[in-house]
């Protein structure tokens, strides 16, 4: 007999916001340090900084994206919930706090980046 799925487990893990692999770096900082690292992807919940692993899973810390592709640079408030030391070296971020406006911009740039790569197919 199988045993039940906790659904609110398997829901908490699924991808809410697309994301795209993005030129650029972000600043991260809490009270006790700043760090400036290269961005590897971004979306509108999150982004993935490499070569850092500075701040432990659970840190609360301000983020700031910048980037060529995008019309300003994101400030953001997140959550580190995912720290990696093996195969890739980064920090995964959640957006616990971002604008509107900045959350727009994002999805914007995924949106086009999705439409460059379907025409790159066709």
């Amino acid at each position: 007999m199988n045993s039940p799925i906790n659904k609110s487990l398997v829901n908490s893990r699924l991808r809410v916001y697309a994301r795209v692999e993005v030129p650029g770096e972000a600043i991260v900082h809490d009270e006790n340090g700043l760090y400036i690292a290269p961005l590897n992807n971004l979306s509108a919940g999150g982004c993935f900084v490499d070569q850092l692993n500075s701040f432990p899973e659970g840190s609360e810390v301000k983020v700031i994206v910048r980037s060529y592709r995008l019309k300003a640079p994101i400030q953001a408030r997140g959550i580190v919930v995912r720290v990696e030391n093996r195969n890739r070296v980064g920090t995964a971020i959640e957006f616990t706090s971002i604008n509107q406006e900045a959350r727009d911009s994002v999805q914007t740039l995924v949106y086009e980046n999705k439409l460059q790569n379907a025409l790159k197919i066709v």
